[in-house]
């Protein structure tokens, strides 16, 4: 369901949509309803059944997201709804916040902050019902902008728990957004071997001097200010015959100008704009359908549309293409957008003028945006997922 590029002529969409936000408002005239028997229970004064409230309130808005009640302070509440790793039920969450009433010593986050040390090791053995005891770890990008941690937990008692007890380590002592947009593979090993290991309440600033060193490597200004100094590759990829390809599944050839975040895109991992652009680009591709036509004529409606509509993106100082692709049924085109909202008029016209298939689509790499979609025409239908 989309909550960012809602489609006014989306009729059974937008009642949908309507109806959950029904469900979001009895959820927080419920809260607010209880909110003082809460804060007592949080604060040891009181009895109240906090789970089943929770179970029978927020679960009716979808059963996929988390939550934590906390007590901040003397009289202070803090409630965090998260989307416990489907993340793309954060741009509804934010909705969710966003109609949120102001309670008195009350906060509402969408994701868990970073913690303090103590504050970790405990949620890990309240988690785990097992101390961490001795622990290291070390910190270092590998691949894709994204900083892979290893943690030597010699105590845990087995690899299982030692990798349970290190991912919930990593979250709490960074926080579930840095987790999320930075951090790709968490491992536990049995042997330190060579290499820096830290102690743990090193490891956010560990994690912190290597996300340094990744923006370094970043333009300073959009890669529309410096399209002419853009340096291309080639790929080739052999996918598997099937009936319909969600997202690029189905690329065959192209080229880019953004190697990582290409390889980011095609392989599947997490993906978050913010780890190739300091500057707010917004990694998104256009798609449309080749209708059973063979390659050679896709491949010239696709250079059309480039040649045209990246020229128009760099002259409005929108964005431009980074890379293009042909699939065994889709074309492709990457864009780096400095504003999607006022780049999808410009887009709509351009693609409308190049008469692409009615099955043509603005989508999204980042993780968080994966629900949402831009149809190019009134009535394009749902892209395949």
């Amino acid at each position: 369901m989309r909550w960012l590029y809602p489609d006014e002529h989306d009729t059974e969409e937008n009642a949908a949509r309507k109806a959950v936000l029904s469900r979001v408002d009895r959820w927080w005239q419920s809260l607010a309803a209880q909110a003082d028997a809460i804060a007592a229970y949080l604060h040891g004064a009181g009895e109240f059944d906090v789970p089943e409230f929770m179970a029978e309130q927020l679960e009716a808005v979808d059963p996929r997201l988390g939550w934590e009640f906390s007590a901040t302070g003397p009289r202070r509440c803090r409630l965090v709804i998260s989307v416990d790793g489907h993340l793309s039920l954060r741009p509804m969450v934010d909705a969710m916040l966003a109609r949120a009433p102001a309670l008195p010593n009350w906060e509402f986050l969408n994701a868990h902050p970073a913690d303090t040390l103590a504050g970790a090791l405990s949620a890990v053995e309240a988690e785990t019902d097992h101390a961490v005891g001795r622990a290291r770890v070390r910190a270092q990008v590998r691949s894709m902008n994204r900083v892979d941690l290893q943690f030597w937990l010699p105590d845990a008692g087995g690899h299982e728990l030692a990798r349970t007890q290190a991912v919930i380590a990593a979250c709490r002592l960074l926080g579930e957004d840095a987790l999320a947009r930075w951090v790709g593979a968490i491992e536990a090993v049995n042997e330190t071997g060579t290499g820096r290991w830290l102690p743990l309440d090193a490891l956010q600033q560990a994690v912190f001097s290597e996300v340094a060193g990744v923006n370094a490597r970043l333009p300073e200004v959009p890669l529309v200010s410096m399209v002419k100094d853009l340096r291309w590759s080639l790929w080739r990829l052999n996918p598997p015959q099937q009936g319909d390809y969600p997202g690029e599944q189905d690329l065959i050839m192209g080229s880019s100008a953004l190697e990582e975040m290409s390889a980011c895109a095609q392989l599947g991992a997490p993906f978050d704009s913010r780890r190739y652009s300091k500057v707010g680009e917004t990694f998104c591709f256009l798609k449309f359908d080749g209708e059973g036509r063979k390659v050679a004529p896709r491949m010239d409606e696709r250079k059309r549309v480039e040649s045209a509509l990246g020229a128009a993106l760099v002259e409005g100082g929108l964005g431009c293409v980074v890379g293009a692709g042909t699939g065994r049924r889709y074309s492709y085109l990457d864009l780096a957008l400095t504003d999607v909202q006022a780049s999808l008029p410009l887009i709509r016209a351009h693609m409308r003028g190049a008469e692409v298939s009615r099955r043509s689509w603005l989508l999204f790499h980042d993780a968080t945006l994966a629900e949402e979609w831009v149809g190019i025409y009134d009535d394009t239908p749902p892209p395949p997922r």
